[in-house]
């Protein structure tokens, strides 16, 4: 019992340490990770971006081609054309519900023309002042053609619409990317959302192809490099915009078929229309600068955003320039020029007061220019008249941060913490040991035996070069005052530039020192040896002066002097400082590893792991070289138990 207390008191101390330490690593994790979280949920590109387009009718009545008398049709917010970009469909789309609409949010279209029908929102359902519609829509001839035998992946017929239906009712399409990006290598994925099929490039995935755990995929085999990794949140995706190929989320119980000029609800800008304001605003922002399906219209006619660049270059002295067009709103670096005050127009030249600075980016835009992406501002060239309707069949924005609504969420998303929570990194000790087998080259346990191999090697040379010296010291005086300074020195030279030199030095002589372990032992020596010159120097020195005096009354030589009293009472110095010697050791080990470029070690590892930005795997390595630290120090205090037994019984006593 009295043992089992005596051992509890060694090691209670320890255990509170430890998790006194553990706790902190919680609120240093959170110190450290919530900045990155917050620049994280601050940088637009890693937002979701959302497209909202068109909503057409989500359930068809039976007689949709033909104009019938009914006062009631319900819509659906999602739903996009198949035929729109790559980049386009692997956003979210129809971030806005019908029950959120009304007239002055939004306009019935169709055939790319606002109808002129008065109508209220009543929940998902449109409710029409008159009681005769025309045609709903118009179905294609063909419906889809299947395209394999999965029964989930059709192709549009040759010039059909933009909206499919099963059935009486609409799919929509809506994907997400993934947050990480495709190397080659990974398979492990994770969506901002949680339920869909994967799609990887232009391929729609068979079940059996990945496993889904919640918003975490794994996939059979890895995706080739930088393919876009998507999954899908509708009901479908367009795999080939340009073929019209499309891939559905189930197997459809009857064949799939594509309708145009569908009567659809589409967004209104706000704006006053009066003849003279020119300044519009989309109902969501911020806008992304790059989309190419922005598409806005003044009652029937698309607006362009194309840029006109001038004939003339920009040179800081002209102020004529030639444009294709002779009209649109003219910019310099994004700002826009009034006419009348900042220039003037003859036809397609243009004359400022001021010549542009030398290399602005001067452009005209024909129809409209987005003046504030965001606050989602448009300035279109030409003020519409009054009774004109301006709105959007589609346009994309960054709708919100993908990692979450808060920046604790988005810490708990970050793809690599600078200080992880110790439970993560307990949760990464038993897959990290069990990757390979357990001798196995590439295995922890080979480098750890490696390095420890290493520093003994080191520890060894270090403490016969410091006891040479420290015995060189304290016989031969003059010696000590020679060389003591020159050992001072050498510890003034940092081991990271000596390193390289050695590493060529003995490379130069035919070492391979990317196996070898002379590098290893000789900088590990290096840096032991200088605690272990002192320590023993003051342990030899240590000697009771009446000790000395009564050898000399025996006539003792000077080697019984050395061997009975100085070298006894250098005993506790020297296993102190070759304690020292073995942590310092380490440390040498580990950093020749890592300059010499050697496979073996720790030293190697942990830079791998520090380079593939394994944080987690980096803490456990640098755990384990902490606990290999520990063990080497305590197998010199068991060796200093078994050569020196005299000193327990002394400090029993």
């Amino acid at each position: 019992m009295a043992g089992a207390g005596t051992w509890l008191k060694r090691v209670l101390p320890v255990l509170v340490v430890v998790a006194v330490l553990a706790g902190l690593m919680y609120p240093l994790a959170l110190l450290f990770g919530l900045p990155l979280a917050r620049q994280r949920m601050e940088n637009l590109a890693n937002w979701v971006r959302v497209t909202s387009t068109l909503i057409p009718l989500d359930r068809l009545p039976g007689d949709a081609d033909e104009a019938v008398e009914r006062r009631r049709l319900r819509f659906f917010p999602n739903v996009v054309d198949p035929a729109a970009s790559s980049e386009n469909s692997g956003t979210e789309v129809g971030h806005i519900g019908p029950a959120s609409l009304g007239p002055r949010e939004a306009v019935l279209v169709q055939d790319g023309q606002p109808l002129g029908l008065s109508f209220r929102v009543d929940g998902g359902e449109v409710v029409f002042d008159t009681a005769t519609l025309p045609p709903l829509l118009r179905w294609d001839p063909e419906p889809l053609a299947a395209v394999d035998d999965s029964g989930r992946v059709f192709q549009l017929p040759e010039g059909a619409g933009g909206v499919i239906y099963v059935g009486t009712g609409v799919l929509r399409s809506s994907a997400v990317t993934s947050l990480e990006r495709a190397d080659g290598v990974r398979t492990e994925f994770s969506f901002p959302a949680e339920h869909g099929p994967v799609v990887v490039g232009n391929r729609l995935l068979a079940d059996d192809e990945f496993s889904a755990d919640g918003a975490e995929v794994t996939l059979l085999a890895p995706p080739a490099f930088n393919v876009n990794v998507q999954r899908v949140t509708g009901d479908y995706i367009a795999l080939d915009a340009a073929a019209g190929i499309v891939g559905l989320v189930q197997v459809p119980e009857q064949a799939p078929r594509s309708a145009s000029g569908v009567i659809s609800l589409a967004e209104r800008l706000t704006g006053a229309i009066d003849g003279t304001n020119r300044r519009f605003t989309l109902q969501h922002a911020p806008l992304i600068e790059t989309d190419a399906g922005r598409r806005l219209f003044v009652d029937g006619v698309e607006l362009s955003s194309a840029a006109e660049r001038p004939s003339e270059r920009v040179d800081g002295e002209r102020s004529r320039f030639t444009f294709p067009g002779s009209v649109g709103i003219v910019t310099v670096d994004g700002v826009e020029q009034v006419e009348g005050a900042d220039f003037s127009r003859e036809g397609n030249v243009i004359a400022f007061r001021a010549p542009p600075v030398r290399n602005a980016a001067l452009r005209q835009y024909r129809d409209y220019v987005v003046s504030d992406l965001t606050s989602g501002a448009v300035t279109l060239a030409v003020a519409p008249v009054p009774g004109s309707v301006v709105w959007t069949s589609a346009y994309s924005y960054y709708d919100r941060p993908a990692c979450g609504d808060t920046a604790y969420e988005c810490f708990l998303t970050l793809p690599q913490h600078p200080v992880p929570y110790p439970h993560w990194i307990a949760a990464r000790i038993g897959p990290f040991f069990t990757a390979y087998p357990l001798l196995d080259p590439r295995g922890v346990v080979r480098a750890i035996l490696y390095t420890a191999g290493g520093t003994l090697t080191a520890l060894a040379l270090g403490a016969l070069a410091g006891v040479l010296l420290a015995v060189i010291f304290v016989w031969v005086r003059p010696f000590e005052r020679a060389l003591l300074p020159w050992v001072i020195a050498s510890q003034t030279i940092p081991v990271i530039a000596l390193v390289p030199v050695l590493v060529m030095l003995l490379g130069n002589a035919g070492v391979t020192v990317q196996t070898s372990l002379l590098p290893t032992a000789i900088i590990g020596a290096y840096i032991a040896f200088f605690p272990i010159t002192v320590g023993t120097v003051t342990g030899l020195r240590s000697v009771d002066p009446l000790a000395l005096d009564l050898m000399k009354g025996y006539a003792a030589t000077p080697w019984e002097v050395f061997a009975k009293v100085r070298f006894p009472a250098a005993v506790p110095f020297f296993f102190t400082s070759l304690k020292l010697g073995a942590a310092a050791a380490l440390v040498g080990a580990l950093v020749a590893e890592v300059e010499s470029n050697n496979r073996r070690g720790l030293g190697y590892a942990i830079i791998g792991q520090v380079q593939a930005g394994d944080v987690a795997d980096v803490w456990i390595l640098l755990l384990i070289s902490a606990l290999l630290g520990i063990g080497l120090v305590g197998l010199v205090g068991l060796a200093q138990r078994l050569l020196a037994p005299w000193q327990r019984r002394e400090a029993g006593a």
